[in-house]
């Protein structure tokens, strides 16, 4: 979301429709790697949904990687799938991110 957007937003007006769909196509097509990724951190680490969330938003913050490709990252290296995002020096960020502020884990 840009600048004006959101400044706009807040001013109590109401959004762009053109803007506000295209974000909820966005957000409907990066939720379900973000929750199963979010499954797999409650699996290992016992938490709870909310702190799994947290601890990707946590890696995302600190490696500048988009939420949901975190999330792509940890679900691929969790099931042992090839694909991911196809960057491997982002992957490598983002498991080393993974390693320290989620734990060490024989997945990543």
């Amino acid at each position: 979301m840009d600048v004006e957007h959101d400044l706009y937003r807040r001013s109590g007006e109401r959004a762009d429709p053109a803007v506000e769909n295209e974000q909820l196509r966005e957000a409907l097509s990066t939720q379900p790697s973000i929750e199963q990724a979010k499954g797999m951190l409650m699996l290992l680490r016992r938490w709870t949904a909310a702190e799994a969330f947290e601890a990707l938003v946590v890696v995302s913050q600190h490696t500048n990687v988009k939420l949901h490709d975190v999330a792509t990252v940890v679900v691929s290296a969790g099931s042992r799938a090839e694909g991911g995002l196809g960057d491997s020096e982002v992957e490598r960020v983002v498991l080393a991110a993974l390693r320290t502020h989620v734990g060490s884990a024989s997945v990543w």
